[in-house]
């Protein structure tokens, strides 16, 4: 059982000032030793305790060393333990003038081995055992042998105190190890619960405990304590496109950029830079001197991050939205500040520039307005308060209507109106964007059924559809299962996608969209021109429509205005053979240079404003060509003839 390098036999050490009695300790304790009475009791205790320690006839091996006074054990106490080498047993004499006694010796070598056996030999019983118990702690390492004693009960004794000696410090032992084993574990843990795996930056919780101490810390410093959060725009287009590896990459040299320029250089050294979410980076600063340096730190976070990043041999050019607040201006504790500082990022990421975007005050309004929409939101679907409105889009060469449009609308019982740049984004954040999709769908293949019976409608209705519908896998059986349930034509709906939204994730989209159009569901691409990327996508798509965006139509107002792009996507869209509606037509002359370039539809004020279905189905009976009415006076004129 003794495994511990510092002992290799079990040392003794015998206090007495008598020598006749140490020699019997050192007899007795030999290996030589051979009891008067045979007996294999003490030798199978022996071999049980010790093992290895033990000659070929099962001795004990015992290391005896002697000292005639109880100063010098202390000192030889002390020697030991300074040379790794621990007694297991002390034998202590409670006589021996004129030094101190063994009781004295024993409290002095206690404070010294708290794990040392202590023996007191003693020709009576006094001291009290329990009193000894207390004065010289612990109760179970301090022992009293009664002398004259015979030499097989001493070498019993010495046996059985040295395995319990042994077998304590293996105890011992194992627990160290086991207090170590969970130390390491719980520093593991804490690492996997406050610091990110990937960039093995602070995450978000452990962010929130720094910038806490940060602002503890300036109560009694000047500055300001700043956070910055930033948002990497369109990370997981390059995840799909170069691949998750090269996004763990990414994220890894974003976050040491972020920590070399301002964590380990110049003024700023004090800063923490942590993830705060799957493509969020946080910098936290403290000490910011004024409005001034706080400008200028974002702007230097901008320029850090948008640095191009060499990747997989290729050059990255990253765009990020940047959310700013700070300490006390913005919030008197963590959790406000970094409140304010989503708050400020989510407006960088609605702008279309994703400019650097300071709190303030509005912020705080717009997010209660937000809280409580989300409240109305999810009541208003169920209720039906979110109906669709219907605008018209008019041919340009029969002046009939070709088409019409579906466009969502929130109208409370009060009858004030939500617009759809509100709800809609609203409902994709809180994970409802499906439901109001299907309610939306569901409502228009209503109408249409309506419509129907009520005349020979065959007018195709257009849906619009987000990129959060296109990664709903269940789309195409959604949309089928509700044009069955509606006993409605699939030929009469069309669903509209933006350029930008189809472009995000075009592998995901093709697919979908080919099996709709199998179906018989056409295809159309609203706010076209806008996109950034190449037009090849409109050879793999099943599209039937381009709708060119109202911000070029806006342009054909003005009296000498350019024509160029106009002519030029609906000459794109005569070359493959789609079909071109103009949306956002306000006036005459707008009208008159769409249709003279060879525009299919036309689609706006001019033609009709949106309306509710019944309104439609009046309008449609009572419609006047659009082209009769190019001499009177305009948008007014015309609504009030239709109205």
């Amino acid at each position: 059982m003794n495994n511990f390098n510092d002992s290799s036999t079990n040392r003794v050490l015998v206090v007495d000032d008598d020598a006749l009695l140490i020699g019997e300790y050192v007899r007795c304790l030999s290996e030589d030793y051979e009891p008067e009475s045979a007996t294999s009791t003490l030798s199978d205790l022996e071999k049980v305790l010790f093992g290895e320690e033990t000659d070929e006839r099962g001795a004990a091996k015992f290391e005896v060393h002697s000292r005639n006074q109880g100063g010098a054990a202390v000192e030889a106490v002390a020697q030991a333990i300074k040379d790794g080498k621990h007694f297991a047993i002390v034998f202590l004499d409670i006589r021996m003038p004129p030094g101190i006694d063994g009781i004295e010796a024993a409290k002095q070598i206690r404070l010294l081995d708290q794990n040392v056996n202590i023996v007191l030999v003693t020709g009576s019983m006094s001291p009290e055992p329990e009193n000894l118990g207390r004065e010289i702690p612990p109760a179970d390492k301090i022992f009293f042998f009664k002398k004259p004693f015979h030499a097989l009960e001493c070498r019993q004794l010495a046996a059985a105190l040295c395995g319990k000696w042994h077998a304590d410090r293996a105890l011992r032992k194992a627990n160290e190890d086991l207090e170590r084993h969970v130390e390491e574990r719980t520093a593991a843990l804490q690492k996997l619960a406050y610091f990110d795996p990937v960039t093995r930056l602070p995450n978000q919780w452990l962010l929130l405990e720094e910038l806490k101490a940060i602002i503890e810390r300036s109560e009694d410093s000047d500055g300001d304590s700043v956070a910055i959060l930033i948002d990497i725009d369109r990370f997981s287009f390059i995840n799909e496109t170069m691949g998750y590896d090269a996004g763990t990459e990414l994220l890894r040299s974003i976050g040491n950029r972020l920590s070399r320029k301002f964590c380990d250089e110049g003024k700023y050294k004090r800063t923490i830079v942590g993830r705060f979410g799957a493509d969020e980076f946080a910098v936290l600063v403290p000490g910011v001197d004024g409005d001034a340096e706080v400008t200028a730190l974002a702007e230097e976070v901008r320029k850090t991050v948008e640095s191009p990043f060499l990747i997989n041999g290729r050059d990255l050019f990253l765009k990020a939205a940047i959310g700013v607040a700070w300490h006390p201006v913005h919030g008197r504790d963590e959790k406000s500040v970094f409140r304010c500082a989503e708050a400020a990022l989510h407006r960088s990421i609605r702008s279309i520039d994703m400019a650097v975007t300071y709190y303030h005050n509005e912020m705080r309004y717009r997010a209660r307005h937000k809280f409580d929409l989300e409240a109305e939101l999810r009541a208003a679907i169920e209720n039906g308060q979110i109906r669709p409105h219907y605008q018209p889009q008019q041919s340009t060469t029969t002046g009939q209507v070709e088409g019409v449009e579906a466009l969502a609308r929130w109208i409370r019982p009060d009858g004030s109106v939500v617009p759809p740049s509100d709800f809609v984004p609203l409902s994709e954040e809180m994970g409802i964007s499906d439901v109001l999709f299907q309610s939306v769908m569901r409502s228009v293949c209503a109408d249409v059924a309506n419509w129907r019976e009520s005349i020979d409608w065959a007018i195709p209705v257009a849906v619009n559809v987000s990129a959060h519908q296109l990664r709903n896998r269940d789309l195409v059986k959604l949309i089928k299962g509700i044009l069955q349930s509606e006993k409605v034509d699939r030929t009469l709906i069309n669903l509209e996608l933006t350029e930008t939204v189809l472009l995000e994730d075009l592998t995901t989209a093709q697919p979908v969209l080919n099996d709709l159009a199998a179906y018989g569901v056409g295809i159309h691409i609203d706010d076209f021109g806008t996109g950034y990327s190449s037009l090849s996508y409109l050879a793999q798509l099943p599209v039937q429509t381009l709708k060119i965006d109202q911000s070029f139509i806006a342009k054909l107002s003005d009296k000498n205005a350019d024509t160029r792009v106009v002519e030029a996507i609906i000459a794109l869209g005569k070359a493959m053979q789609l079909e071109l509606v103009a949306e956002g037509v306000e006036t005459e002359q707008q009208y008159g240079i769409v249709r003279r370039l060879g525009c299919d539809l036309v689609q706006g004020y001019f033609v009709a404003r949106p309306m509710p279905a019944h309104q439609l189905l009046n309008w449609t009976q009572g419609f006047e060509d659009t082209q009769s009415l190019k001499k009177k006076s305009g948008v007014i004129e015309l609504d009030s003839q239709r109205s």
